[in-house]
């Protein structure tokens, strides 16, 4: 890290120590630092926080209980909540922000068969957004961001390097009841990230610099905790050095339902179709145009130690001039012993996305995760959920609060040794050798998060993926990844 990154860092951190001094009410609830701080993998707000966490779709974060004096503690609250009416405390700006700093270390990426296979930057992130409330129904959400990757800034992908950018900006108006509670419908306008259920399929791309948008429109419905979702949108073209349009040769379009349910078993019911055209996909198989119809379920909740997280999923359309028939179903269980010292968790995931079986003729089969969560597998993003399944245990430590350490492995096989092995943005990094063993290889993970604050968070984590004699055969080769990164959020 530069001398100017390491200075910016400084300054930004101050307040974090500061606001943890500040003088709060203490009739308001506060929110542990654990659960308050961005994470890469919650897309979404605690039901009724206060203060609010912050979060990966901002836009999801409420601060009119601001509008009270008495809840105000943090240094940050004076921009949180910027009244605009002295009658309507509804009517106010918010504004908010993020400085990300990223550094990733790669040996042999892609499996060593890629142009770069060892890579070493830091990747920094700014946004900045603006959140302005006309009243109770009338929204405007805006949010700049710089994107910037130092060292082998040639090769940077754009996903990386974009100086400037607008990454969404949109309107919303409500029609119905304006209070959380609902029931209402939200008319929306514009660019905006999406981020449904687990990040499976649709999700904000977090370990980039640029993470996934999309320009169009979207319905939302809400009656209490639950939702409905329509959409028709075009994903955003990323463009290094200029502002980002639209990708014409891509639409993306469904609806998704989100149900909570009680009993002894409180679960939330997902259920969602998601249409999806390509002017142009490739696979092993070849290069055409796609058209693919997305339909799945998903089961996910809690009860006693227990956590469950299971999604079946079809797919059907076509590719080119076949038929379409592809699959995926994907599991995480887990049970923490909240009794016993640092509360350890032991989690099991278990998953498979269908491959192509048949090569040129009869259906195709390959599975497309469409705008898949960063990190799929784990943090090398390694693998595209294509024709891939895996065994992936895992052992989660809180040893305190803020600190939560994780050690996993993972066995990996591809489903169809006819199909190859895809890399995140869907290149072919290993080609089908039509035969031979399914066994990809298997990885060592730890990680290690601590958040110290409200709006600090600080990760370290290394993977090493270990290559069966297939893949080395193939002249592949073993895989290292470190990564850490600090992001500051406000």
């Amino acid at each position: 890290m530069t001398q100017r990154h390491a200075s910016l860092v400084a300054v930004l951190l101050l307040p974090v120590f500061g606001a943890a001094a500040a003088p709060a009410d203490l009739s308001v609830p506060k929110v542990d630092p654990s659960e308050s701080i961005l994470s890469e993998y919650v897309p979404q707000a605690a039901p009724d926080p206060n203060p609010p966490p912050y979060t990966l779709l901002r836009y999801n974060e409420r601060y009119d209980y601001l509008a009270d004096p008495r809840n105000r503690g943090d240094w940050f609250d004076p921009i949180k909540y910027i009244p605009l009416s002295a009658s309507d405390q509804q009517s106010y700006l918010s504004l908010g922000g993020e400085l990300r700093e990223r550094y990733e270390n790669l040996h042999q990426a892609g499996f060593g068969t890629g142009p770069l296979p060892n890579q070493s930057y830091l990747l920094q992130r700014i946004a900045v957004s603006a959140d302005l409330h006309v009243n109770q129904r009338l929204r405007v959400f805006a949010q700049g961001l710089s994107g910037l990757q130092f060292d082998q800034q040639k090769q940077a992908p754009s996903v990386n390097q974009n100086p400037i950018d607008l990454q969404q900006g949109f309107a919303d108006y409500i029609f119905g009841d304006p209070s959380p509670e609902g029931p209402r419908l939200t008319a929306r306008a514009g660019r905006f990230e999406m981020s449904y259920g687990s990040g499976r399929l649709v999700a904000t791309r977090a370990a980039p610099n640029l993470p996934f948008k999309f320009d169009g429109v979207q319905l939302i419905g809400a009656s209490g905790a639950a939702r409905f979702y329509l959409f028709a949108v075009r994903p955003g073209q990323e463009n290094k050095y200029r502002l980002d349009g639209e990708n014409d040769g891509q639409d993306f379009w469904g609806g998704y339902a989100v149900l909570p349910t009680g009993g002894r078993w409180p679960t939330t019911i997902d259920a969602y179709y998601l249409g999806a055209r390509y002017a142009s996909a490739t696979y092993i198989a070849g290069t055409a145009s796609e058209l693919r119809h997305t339909v799945g379920t998903r089961l996910s909740g809690n009860s006693g130690g227990w956590s469950y997280d299971w999604e079946p999923v079809l797919q059907f359309g076509r590719f080119g001039d076949r038929e379409i028939f592809a699959w995926t179903l994907a599991t995480d269980t887990g049970y923490t012993f909240r009794s016993l010292p640092w509360r350890p968790r032991l989690g099991f995931k278990a998953d498979i996305a269908s491959g192509d079986t048949r090569g040129p003729e009869g259906r195709f089969g390959a599975f497309n995760p469409l705008y898949f969560k960063s990190g799929y597998f784990n943090d090398a993003s390694i693998i595209r959920p294509t024709n891939v399944a895996d065994l992936h245990p895992s052992l989660q430590l809180v040893p305190a609060k803020s600190i939560t350490a994780t050690l996993a492995a993972d066995a990996l096989w591809r489903y169809s040794v006819k199909d190859g092995v895809y890399g995140p943005s869907g290149n072919i990094e290993l080609r089908s050798t039509g035969g031979g063993s399914r066994y990809i290889g298997n990885t060592a993970e730890a990680a290690v998060d601590w958040k110290p604050g409200r709006h600090l968070a600080c990760t370290v984590s290394y993977v090493h993926l270990f290559a069966s004699d297939a893949v080395v055969a193939a002249h592949g080769h073993d895989l290292d990844y470190l990564g850490t990164w600090v992001a500051f959020t406000w």
